[in-house]
């Protein structure tokens, strides 16, 4: 699939369209080995976001021998930094429409290449698009030169612009901590305030105390309280640490469901008539360090959409019950809460 993106991009500059390629670092280790020279001699610009150092790269040793006390303190502010990733999937063309979702550009989105074990995702196209928010947030993350974190005009007026009416608009770029903190309230409002339903479907599900609560609360004021979680996992240390949280939502009488046959990696939220879909998931990294992008459908076709998807992902699940929990073995249990523990690090 990478290679045919790149091919569609070099068919796409070569009609005199401007291209530009921004990646994760960390979720694209090996990318400029294997797509650099191609796009260079595209001349396609491109650039990886906060890709981490090896110890033979110059800024390790430009201070190993000759400073080491220094060597050490770059190297945990590096790694410190690298912990907040761009995590958003975004395409824009034109300016005028976007895709977002939880797709990467992987083999695992392709059916006729996995067969039945093609990742199970969730993608939304919006057309039409006026707001800037989506070019300005690209803008942000093309300029970051990393280590150093030099403020720029871009980043100032898509905070400014974000910050200007959170509610009233449809879309989440988390870019800063106050956003970060508002998209965690927003959420938080939405499960104390929930009358109907509350349906999440996450791929990994490690959530805040508060979040958490609420979930809990919201079930036994009599909301439906549904979770679809990975019954197997692209990262199973998640999934153990996620099991942890299963005994006090099952007691409060939410239901739970995993995922079978396939890795599923969809990030979908539906709290009575409000719904969200994105990038984020309920954890950590997704809450309090990664940029992300989501968006609150508007249309009733889109929700129930949605809807109908939910419905469908249950029937490919497996609910978990209480006794099931209760069947687990020692060593089961000893790995959830061993992993349990390091959750903030994943």
């Amino acid at each position: 699939l990478g290679d045919r993106v790149i091919s569609t991009l070099i068919k796409a500059v070569r009609r005199g369209v401007k291209v530009r390629l921004l990646v994760d670092g960390v979720g694209s280790p090996d990318f400029v080995d294997n797509y650099g020279p191609r796009l260079q001699k595209a001349g396609i610009p491109f650039h990886v976001y906060r890709s981490w150092p090896t110890f033979f790269s110059s800024i390790f040793s430009r201070f190993h021998f000759i400073q080491p006390m220094k060597s050490i303190q770059t190297t945990l502010s590096i790694f410190n930094g690298g912990k907040h990733r761009d995590h958003r999937k975004q395409c824009i063309v034109d300016g005028t429409k976007v895709w977002i979702g939880s797709f990467n550009v992987s083999d695992w989105h392709l059916e006729r290449i996995k067969g039945k074990t093609v990742w199970r995702d969730t993608g939304i196209c919006l057309s039409g698009v006026n707001s800037q928010v989506f070019r300005l947030a690209f803008q942000i993350a093309w300029e970051d030169v990393w280590p150093r974190h030099n403020a720029h005009l871009y980043r100032h007026s898509l905070i400014q612009w974000l910050s200007h009416d959170v509610q009233g608009v449809p879309i989440r770029m988390t870019v800063d901590r106050k956003l970060r903190r508002l998209f965690r309230k927003e959420l938080l409002e939405k499960g104390n305030n929930a009358q109907r339903r509350i349906w999440v479907l996450t791929p990994y599900f490690i959530p805040t105390g508060p979040l958490l609560r609420a979930l809990g609360r919201a079930a036994k004021r009599g909301c439906d309280v549904r979770l679809i979680l990975p019954g197997q996992s692209d990262v199973p240390i998640v999934r153990w640490a996620s099991m942890t949280f299963y005994p006090a939502l099952l007691k409060a009488g939410c239901r739970i469901f995993e995922f079978q046959q396939r890795v599923l990696h969809g990030k979908t939220t539906l709290v009575d008539s409000w719904s969200l879909v994105g990038s984020s998931n309920l954890d950590s990294r997704s809450l309090r360090k990664d940029l992300e992008v989501n968006i609150i459908p508007q249309e009733k076709k889109s929700i129930e959409s949605l809807e109908k998807q939910f419905q469908k992902d249950m029937s490919e699940s497996q609910e978990v019950y209480v006794a099931d929990i209760r069947k687990r073995p020692f060593w089961s249990r000893f790995l959830s809460w061993i992993f349990f523990r390091f959750r903030a690090w994943f």
